[in-house]
């Protein structure tokens, strides 16, 4: 875990600066490993344009910092293309950079859309870091160029990629467990995001889309991943009845995942009412009373004894969990993926002692069972894609991107999940 004295160090080491304030909580709020705090600042201008010709007229090269891959992450020259550009807290700039080029084992992409996500909304918010590579992890496309080591036969594939298996580093038993999320040695080799009209990524990440799943339905699959490994972490099986407390993209993902799963009963707590009115469109059950008892009683009335389980999707700390403790049966399952921050205590132990319940944590997605959450994911949308376009509420252009965030930033549009096409 990154700690305040890794950022400080790194700080001094790569910007030749103390860190500013606020950004130590920053970095231990949004990164896990050191190498990923490394790759990040190492991305900044402050770094390229300011520190690194002074490094290297000292004789020092960008590997004695970071693994031997990342100079072929910032030396791409290809032509140009258009790319969206995070350049400090609320700001975004559309630039032309050189398009990637592939590297043995990769493949460009042609992006055909890209999703703002909720991780692309907290640096827009918070981070003061200007970057000049694309961030964009929601995303789909064409292959037009293959590396070597990967068969012209990929070229024309429409694709999705998981990014954490294009960071991963092969050898560490998360890796071979097929966690790649938890790597212990990632090295982002090949740093790429979906915020342009080309990106690179290990052909090993690729995840081919049928015919019936367009490039908006593709860009889904990631945050529906998100929301499938959380389902299936708990356990939902046919029959069961649950509750998903949230309904941002990730709790309304969390919904199709339950019923594709088997759920025949999915009730959910909405804070807004466009919210409300999509979870009912994508097939829950209800949309729950903001008065607890009364919530209860309505799930009750199909569950006696309670749900089976409870998806909370807001990360909003120990209210949102002593709901899901009331709402849930004895021995029920609690799957926490709503995002919390560092100190915030959720559990009241005494409740969920007496009702024997499970609380498992799920974090992004991976393999369970021999099977990737992206597969799930993809026949999930396969089947019932059209139902899930409708979290598609905005598309802009790549030209548009400072748009398109303030949309996505603001509820005020009753947005769910913007889009930047090229």
């Amino acid at each position: 875990m990154v700690t305040k004295q890794d950022v400080e160090a790194a700080y001094l080491l790569l910007l030749g600066r103390p860190a500013e304030p606020g950004a130590a909580e920053y970095w231990m709020e949004n990164v896990y490993h050191t190498i990923d705090l490394v790759t990040g600042l190492m991305a900044s201008d402050e770094f390229r344009i300011n520190r690194l010709p002074r490094l290297v007229e000292a004789g020092l090269s960008l590997s004695d910092f970071a693994p031997a891959a990342a100079p072929k992450a910032l030396a791409d020259n290809g032509p140009p293309m258009q790319a969206a550009l995070h350049r400090g807290i609320g700001q975004i700039e559309v630039v032309e950079i050189n398009r990637p080029e592939a590297l043995p084992g990769t493949v460009v992409v042609k992006v055909g859309a890209s999703g703002i996500c909720g991780t692309d909304l907290r640096a827009y918010r918070q981070d003061p870091n200007s970057q000049d590579l694309p961030h964009g992890h929601e995303f789909a496309g064409t292959i037009v160029e293959v590396g070597e080591g990967v068969s012209r036969d990929r070229i024309g594939k429409r694709v999705t990629a998981d990014l954490f298996l294009n960071a991963m580093c092969g050898n560490c038993q998360f890796c071979i467990s097929g966690h790649a999320y938890h790597c212990i040695d990632k090295a982002l080799p090949f740093r790429s995001g979906g915020f342009a009209e080309y990106l690179r990524v290990r052909n090993a990440a690729t995840f081919d889309l049928p015919d019936s799943i367009d490039d908006a339905l593709g860009a889904l699959v990631e945050p529906l991943a998100v929301s499938t490994h959380a389902i299936r972490l708990v356990g939902v099986q046919p029959g069961m009845i649950g509750v998903v407390i949230g309904a941002g993209t990730i709790g309304l993902c969390a919904i199709a995942a339950a019923l594709h799963a088997g759920a025949t009963n999915v009730f959910v707590v909405a804070r807004h009412a466009f919210q409300g009115e999509l979870a009912r469109a994508i097939g829950a059950t209800d949309i729950l009373p903001d008065d607890i008892g009364s919530a209860i009683n309505r799930i009750r009335e199909v569950a006696p004894h309670g749900a089976d389980f409870v998806i909370e999707a807001v990360g909003g700390g120990q209210a949102t969990i002593d709901q899901a403790t009331r709402f849930l049966a004895p021995r029920g399952r609690v799957g926490i993926v709503g995002e919390t921050g560092p100190g915030i205590k959720v559990v009241e132990a005494y409740p969920a002692l007496m009702k024997e319940l499970t609380f498992l944590y799920s974090n992004c997605y991976g393999y369970l069972d021999g099977k990737h959450d992206f597969e799930v994911a993809i026949e999930n949308l396969a089947l019932d894609g059209e139902r899930l376009r409708k979290l598609i509420t905005h598309e802009f252009l790549i030209a548009d991107a400072p748009l398109a965030f303030q949309t996505a930033n603001n509820k005020k549009f009753s947005s769910v999940k913007v889009q930047l096409k090229p």
